[in-house]
């Protein structure tokens, strides 16, 4: 594919390069034609000669110049879907035929060439705001003239709540695992920002970086973010409001809420959830396997140390309270998969370094 991009861009240079130098040696020659006498051949000619090497040169620049420039307009028009464009076309046309039926009584000014110029600039404006209204209201207005609006759910997801809310989304942006177009509707985005003015700090940190993470997105461009105004009245329910809008528009659904996800995928809609995502990405831990964690902070029961691994699954050291602070050999004995993560519950390896205060780890029981 790119060896035949190449070889279009190679053609189109030198069908530039030629219209050029035909139109230089032309040009060469008419010049040299009127400085000498029309007997004085060989100076006419070396006037043709002149002007189609300059031609030559002239035509190798404009033509890259053209290609890359086509090149460049060609990858942006490919990154445009055909309802944006027959959307955008639509607007333009309206705003045109506005433009046309506002600026048509300066064509009786006396000024003509100021009138003429100022409709051509009123035009050229019209026509982009038009092209833009049809971009942001897409749907409404393809609908207006009749035309449905379409996209493979594949490639449209609606984020809900809890998606924005989790961090790993950013990542999993960038790394390419969700793309295609996300839908960012209006009451997420309401119930996103009261979370992030919520008096709790942490559901206030939560609900801040969630938004930090959209706008990331925005900014990398790393997606098409497209805002949904659509409000749904006749739900109450935030989540009954998600559901409505995959359905409608033929979308997919990223969460972390599992009740959502089981009514979601009862109605036929692809569900995404970040968590069963990085479940999957987790190196598994079987019983008996043993690894090394850093003992963090006592656990809620007696004699228990508490660890983390890198993904951020809780490890749970029984007898493990005396190694807080030091790191320690532990032994898996269960895995326990919980609505918020995996939970390892393990115990000292029978190797061991005694605990910080001289006391022996205890051994397998």
């Amino acid at each position: 594919m790119e060896e035949r991009h190449n070889a279009r861009g190679v053609m189109l240079v030198e069908l530039v390069r030629l219209v050029v130098v035909a139109f230089c040696t032309a040009a060469g020659y008419r010049v040299a034609q009127g400085i000498v006498t029309a007997a004085d051949t060989q100076r006419v000619l070396l006037g043709a000669v002149v002007g189609s090497l300059f031609g030559y040169v002239a035509g190798g620049v404009l033509g890259r110049s053209v290609a890359t420039l086509l090149g460049a307009a060609e990858r942006r028009i490919a990154a445009v879907s055909g309802a944006d464009i027959v959307a955008g076309a639509l607007g333009a046309i309206v705003a045109l035929g506005i433009a046309a039926g506002i600026g048509w009584p300066l064509l009786f000014v006396p000024q003509r060439d100021i009138a003429i110029a100022i409709l051509g600039f009123v035009t050229i404006v019209m026509g982009f705001i038009g092209y833009r209204a049809g971009l942001a209201k897409r749907e409404d207005l393809l609908q207006l003239f009749g035309l449905s609006f379409r996209t493979r759910a594949s490639d449209l997801r609606v984020l809900d709540t809890s998606a924005i809310l989790d961090p790993r989304l950013l990542d999993c942006v960038r790394s390419g695992i969700i793309r295609g177009t996300l839908l960012i509707a209006t009451f997420v985005l309401e119930e996103v920002q009261a979370i992030a003015d919520a008096a709790d700090p942490v559901r206030r940190g939560r609900g801040r970086r969630g938004l930090d993470s959209l706008a990331a997105i925005r900014r990398e461009r790393l997606v098409d973010m497209r805002p949904v105004d659509r409000t749904y009245p006749e739900f109450a329910e935030v989540d009954a409001k998600v559901v409505a809008l995959a359905r409608e528009r033929g979308a997919s659904i990223v969460t972390n809420d599992q009740a959502l996800g089981r009514i979601a995928e009862l109605q036929g809609i692809e569900v995404l959830s970040l968590n069963a995502l990085a479940d999957a990405l987790r190196t598994p831990l079987a019983p008996g396997e043993e690894f090394r964690v850093d003992v963090t902070r006592p656990g809620r029961e007696a004699n228990q140390g508490v660890g983390y691994l890198d993904d951020g699954s809780m490890v749970v050291i029984e007898g493990g309270r005396t190694l807080v602070g030091a790191s320690a050999d532990v032994v898996v004995t269960s895995v326990v998969q919980t609505s918020g993560g995996r939970m390892v519950f393990t115990r000292p390896a029978a190797h061991d370094a005694s605990a910080p205060n001289g006391e022996a780890a205890p051994s397998d029981r």
